[in-house]
């Protein structure tokens, strides 16, 4: 199963069965009926019950939206507290992840968990003004 649906697999044009639309974004028939019991609209006029794929999009995107954590420019995301935090003596590695992009990782100040934040690495420098980095530059993910 996938561990985030595509909403790009939806067709927008098209009308979706609750089976139709599980197999479409590889997930399961209970996925969809609890996002029906969140709020995802169906069409109820007659059986099978249909979904819109617009609505279906819309919805996904919604979710996604709804659970992104704004950070701090001097926070991580700790993935013990679920939160943003400050990192322990603001020390961090910076490690690549792809020609694009690094991640940073420290211990949480809070629970002593760890910290992610993943950034561009043309903002490495804007980053180690704020932080201890220390660039990890063997190790890839």
């Amino acid at each position: 199963m996938a561990k985030r649906p595509n909403p790009r697999a939806i067709r927008s044009t098209r009308t979706y069965t609750i089976d139709e639309a599980a197999i479409a974004m590889n997930i399961t028939t209970s996925t969809i009926r609890s996002w029906v019991k969140a709020g995802l609209p169906l069409m109820r006029s007659r059986r099978p019950y249909l979904i819109l794929g617009d609505a279906l999009q819309h919805f996904l995107q919604d979710r996604a939206t709804q659970s992104r954590t704004p950070l701090k420019a001097d926070q991580l995301y700790c993935l013990s507290c679920k939160a943003g935090r400050a990192p322990m003596g603001m020390m961090v590695d910076c490690i690549p992840q792809t020609p694009k992009t690094a991640r940073l990782e420290g211990l949480c100040e809070a629970c002593g968990g760890t910290c992610n934040r993943m950034i561009s690495r043309a903002r490495i420098a804007d980053f180690a003004a704020i932080f201890d980095l220390a660039l990890n530059e063997g190790r890839q993910a």
